[in-house]
């Protein structure tokens, strides 16, 4: 009668435990359950991979193995040693067991082959073995990297050692292995003194002999390094004398191992591994081009592509036209290019025009003074409040030193009592304080503003990157543009400004009539016109010809997104 088959996996966890020889005994023990359940065992699987929670649903072993059933549908069992070979997690542990089950594969174990599965005892037993294999390994996660932690603090690593050290008889202390210490500490210090490049470093320390601890087919006594291998031993703070984890927050600078290099040494290593092969550095703040992703192609825009912003760039014509550099904004998505000083001398006439009237300055101030006294009278009512709490509290006081004067043998507990009252007076003091002096802020923050977009507008070019963000909210809230005719387009002014113009508005206008903001002058571009030397810029109304552009009314509406970014400013 021909026999059915069967595959099976033998697994350990590490490869330190493939290389002691952990697998044999659980092959010869796998074959003798293949013996005693009366089938051809056709193939075994034998790996070092985890198995901890978590780590199973895309196991490579498991994931071949699954496939080779479905390819030979003889397969008839997977046969295991025990259940945490085969994985340390319940909620995996029954998914791949119904994976196999679906392709017709039923899964057995070792040290029990004789058992029946489908028994309602052997359920039972299955079950119970899972559960044991996941708390197992849940124990190893908790236990384990505190046993570690202590190691470190000692000075020991408690890992398996780098290239260049091997283990000694006390366990986490390393002791070089040569000839790989001496050749990585010869060469080490070649490429920190200047003596030669990571790339000769490599070609001579092989030359001396370092190799890996794996040996295999490709080089007798070990495998070769190659240059990414190499880059990795060279920023390695494990040869300076430091133990440290990846993930681990954990550190102790002075292992008991001997250290290949010193840490200056090690420092200098790391910053020619760091810096090697780098073309060019970022550089988001560069002077020469301000305006970089503060600017909008138009035409990008009102497409609605994904990258319609501005950036600057050095354009060079190449030897043969002189080598000569050119400045140069150009949109991301469409590549508008126009250069730097068209674009920035277009700016500089906007920003020239844009001019704060003393009837603007009057009414905004005027505005602000009510919204400030709203705030005043909220304040007023805290001061009351901390005065009579102040002298409340005061009063107890003074109750407490009475007692404390009659109770000596309740000293400890009237003095905390007693410190507790002060730092409540002291703390309520404090806010009185700040109360009182709240209205004389008002003056010097209207002032520090006006002053400050003042000095923003006449010195822009001179602001640092961030200042100058800001202060393109306060002056342009829409942003700014640039039309396919490379002319700066500004959709909208704040509602604060306007446009000089050539115009004389009549004496005796009255404003109080006009639609706006705070009953201010008409300032956006859409209701007042632009000046007559910007009519080439665009229409004259709103770019996305809109019927009918309004701004709403409203003291708060309109300028409480104003009064936040002045109070930034005032902050910085």
């Amino acid at each position: 009668m021909k026999k059915e088959k069967a595959i099976a996996l033998c697994r350990v966890s590490t490869t330190g435990q493939l290389l002691e020889g952990n697998l044999e005994p659980q092959e010869k023990r796998i074959r003798l359950a293949a013996n005693i359940i009366n089938v051809e065992l056709v193939k075994i699987w034998k790996v070092a991979i985890s198995s901890r929670k978590g780590k199973n649903v895309k196991r490579k072993d498991l994931t071949e193995m699954l496939e080779y059933c479905k390819r030979y549908k003889s397969t008839k069992y997977v046969i295991v040693d025990e259940v945490d070979r085969f994985m340390r997690s319940i909620s995996e542990y029954y998914w791949w067991k119904m994976e196999f089950q679906n392709v017709g594969v039923q899964l057995r174990f070792a040290n029990r082959p004789e058992v029946d599965p489908e028994s309602d005892r052997a359920v039972f037993d299955e079950l119970i073995d899972v559960y044991r294999a996941e708390q197992s390994n849940n124990e190893r996660i908790h236990k384990t990297p505190e046993k570690m932690a202590a190691k470190m603090r000692a000075g020991y690593y408690p890992s398996n050692p780098h290239t260049g050290y091997k283990i000694s008889s006390i366990p986490g202390l390393h002791i070089p292995d040569e000839p790989n210490w001496s050749a990585m500490q010869k060469t080490f210090s070649e490429i920190a003194c200047g003596e030669c490049t990571i790339s000769e470093g490599l070609k001579r320390v092989t030359e001396r002999g370092l190799r890996t601890k794996n040996y295999g087919p490709k080089a007798v006594g070990g495998r070769k390094i190659d240059m990414h291998r190499w880059k990795d031993l060279l920023k390695d703070p494990y040869y300076c004398g430091v133990i440290k984890f990846k993930d681990w927050n954990e550190e102790n600078e002075n292992g008991l191992h001997t250290p290949i290099v010193t840490k200056e040494q090690h420092r200098i290593l790391s910053e020619m591994v760091n810096s090697k092969g780098k073309r060019f550095i970022v550089n988001r703040k560069n002077p020469l081009f301000l305006m970089s992703n503060e600017i909008e192609c138009n035409k990008c825009l009102l497409g609605k592509k994904r990258n319609p912003r501005l950036v600057g760039y050095t354009q060079r014509n190449g030897i043969e036209k002189g080598n000569k550099e050119y400045q140069r904004y150009r949109c991301r998505q469409c590549n508008l290019p126009i250069l730097q000083k068209d674009l920035h001398g277009q700016i500089d006439e906007e920003l020239k025009h844009l001019i704060l009237t003393e009837h603007q300055k009057n009414k905004l101030i005027d505005h602000m003074q009510r919204i400030w006294r709203s705030h005043e009278k909220g304040l007023l009512e805290r001061v009351r409040i901390a005065l009579g709490y102040v002298e409340t509290l005061k009063a107890k006081k003074s109750n407490l030193i009475s007692l404390l004067a009659n109770n000596p043998e309740l000293a400890d507990d009237i003095k905390e009592e007693l410190n507790t009252v002060k730092k409540e007076i002291k703390q309520k003091e404090s806010e009185y304080s700040e109360a009182t002096g709240y209205g004389s802020d008002l003056t010097k923050f209207i002032k520090f503003a006006f002053d400050y977009l003042e000095n923003a507008k006449q010195n822009w070019w001179s602001l640092d990157k961030e200042t100058m963000k800001r202060c393109k909210q306060i002056f342009y809230p829409s942003g700014i543009q640039l039309l396919e005719n490379k002319k700066v387009y500004i959709p909208e002014i704040s509602p604060i400004y306007r446009y000089e113009t050539n115009k004389k508005v009549p004496e005796g206008t009255d404003y109080t009539c006009m639609e706006g903001p705070v009953r201010l002058e008409l300032t956006t571009s859409c209701l007042k016109g632009r000046r007559s030397n910007q009519l080439s810029y665009g229409p004259v109304s709103c770019l996305n010809n809109s019927k009918k552009c309004t701004i709403k009314r409203g003291v708060l509406s309109m300028y409480s997104p104003f009064f936040g970014r002045m109070g930034r400013l005032c902050k910085k």
